[in-house]
């Protein structure tokens, strides 16, 4: 009987450790859903001086298209930026799917097991180093595509009134 009770505790100590687990976990969750809606902010940011970009990019072309533009450089340049524009477009498409994935299983995860909330947790710390790392990478690029449009229209002006 009396190994019997201890088995009974220790069966309940196990459970109630286990809760408290689960509890510290969704815990560390309800902290990395705060860091994933600050993420998600600096997304639309990012998705807004996308459009920006591209809407220079677009004017810029046009402006090309429509001067006699001697040098063949300036196209290049351009391409080089539409790259990058779509590569931005796909990272940040897959930026809001990682973030509704995210919210999706907030609606599930108590219902995780520890492990499985464990390894939630550790691919949403990857998910969110990575989305910042490639935040920052693609600041570096808006940065960049900026001043070589700056330059290009420096260029077209300064062509343009030695021909006058």
């Amino acid at each position: 009987m009396k190994k019997f009770m201890i088995l009974i505790f220790s069966m309940a100590l196990m459970a109630s450790c286990g809760d408290n687990e689960k509890e510290n976990l969704s815990k560390e969750f309800d902290e990395l859903m705060t860091q994933n809606d600050s993420i998600a902010q600096v997304n639309s940011e990012f998705q807004s001086t996308h459009e920006r970009m591209k809407q220079n990019h677009q004017d810029l072309m046009q402006q090309l298209d429509t001067m006699q533009v001697s040098d063949s450089t300036y196209y290049d340049q351009m391409a080089q930026n539409e790259v990058i524009i779509k590569k931005h477009e796909g990272l940040l498409a897959g930026h809001k799917e990682y973030m509704e994935g995210h919210r999706e299983l907030k609606d599930n995860f108590g219902n995780l097991s520890s492990s499985e909330m464990k390894a939630q947790i550790s691919k949403m710390k990857e998910v969110h180093q990575t989305m910042m790392d490639e935040h920052s990478s693609m600041r570096s690029e808006h940065e960049e595509m900026m001043n070589k449009h700056d330059e290009i229209r420096k260029n077209l002006i300064d062509s343009n009134s030695q021909e006058m």
